[in-house]
């Protein structure tokens, strides 16, 4: 263990002024802006004059950043001058935009690792919140609660695989189904605070285009959390979540607010037994309509929009139901939600 490890923001003396939401390293003991090619450590809170305390943000997760032009959503970002970021191959990657930049000095979200390559991501603890399961136990007294039929024999387990998996699986007669939450509402979207979730599952439908699967964050699970005969999720709920419907060929993604929901009816191919990377980035944006963007194996889908106001905590969740006689499941790898402090 270190001797020290800071949690948060850390504090250097600028060595020129700076404004917020800059891209900075170091220079000797100062901080001063990454340019093009260089490796920054960090991102500017405010703007300050020179010599004087600077907060500075790690890199790693969700964060806003200035532009130097116009950049659409999804592209690869670079360090470019000032501590502006730029589409321009230049340097190292250090993430993807999320949401796009309108004009030199315009500001967006991106998902930031830095220089050293996109696995940075899922080990960035710094400021923020984290939770992670590999899938390598599975205990449902203490971690999960479980929502089943009665009398399903081939629902949730833990199955021996390399790397954990844990199957939430279901019998065998039409829209029969199982769910399994986490025991505690862990998250809630904030008006301060944006959120990066994946996960990495695998449907193999026993009939094809015949399965029913959902996996995401809700404030409700319970029966019926994917309405029978393909209908999609409950019609209420708080949360984000990515689905398949009996008959489709798809994933799905919806937000939530209440009875509110907005829909992508595509995202991207639904793969039969092959595993999936689902993802999402949620930006709070103005503090009333939050941002939240759809990621499937890299690939950025159509960003929805989700009122703040009213939203409840969250359970992380997925489960499966039969869209005929047959036994369907969805075998889940890993959950990984980021969330700032």
């Amino acid at each position: 263990m270190p001797a020290y490890e800071n949690a948060g923001p850390f504090t250097l003396i600028s060595g020129e002024a700076l404004a917020a939401d800059r891209l900075v390293k170091m220079s000797t003991t100062t901080a001063v802006y990454a340019d093009a090619g260089e490796a920054p450590v960090g991102l500017t809170y405010d703007n300050v004059a020179i010599t004087k305390p600077v907060a500075i943000k790690p890199l790693g997760g969700v964060l806003k950043v200035t532009g130097c032009k116009t950049i659409t959503a999804g592209s690869k970002i670079y360090p470019a001058a000032d501590g502006k970021v730029s589409d321009a191959a230049v340097g190292t990657q250090i993430g993807v935009l999320l949401t796009a930049i309108t004009a030199d000095g315009g500001k967006g979200s991106a998902l930031l690792w830095g220089v050293v390559g996109g696995a940075a991501l899922l080990t960035a603890r710094t400021g923020q919140i984290e939770y992670f399961d590999d899938m390598f136990t599975y205990n449902t007294t203490f971690d999960w609660t479980v929502v089943e039929d009665v009398g399903a024999t081939e629902a949730d387990k833990l199955l021996d695989a390399h790397g954990g998996v844990v199957q939430a699986g279901c019998d065998g007669d039409d829209n029969d189904e199982c769910y399994i939450s986490s025991k505690g509402e862990f998250l809630k979207f904030q008006t301060d605070q944006r959120v990066y979730f994946e996960v990495l599952v695998k449907g193999t439908e026993a009939a094809t285009d015949d399965a029913n699967y959902i996996v995401g964050m809700s404030d409700t699970v319970a029966a019926d959390s994917l309405l029978d005969n393909g209908a999609g999720p409950m019609a209420s709920y708080d949360g984000a979540v990515f689905f398949k419907v009996d008959g489709g060929t798809v994933w799905q993604f919806e937000t939530s607010n209440a009875g509110t929901q907005l829909t992508n009816s595509n995202v991207g191919d639904f793969t039969d037994g092959v595993a999936t990377r689902l993802a999402f980035a949620y930006d709070y944006n103005d503090g009333v309509t939050a941002i939240v963007t759809p990621i499937l194996n890299g690939v950025l889908g159509t960003p929805k929009n989700l009122t703040i106001a009213g939203l409840e905590e969250m359970h992380f969740f997925w489960g499966a139901k039969a869209g005929g006689a047959h036994e369907e499941a969805l075998l889940l790898d890993s959950v990984h939600v980021i969330c700032e402090r």
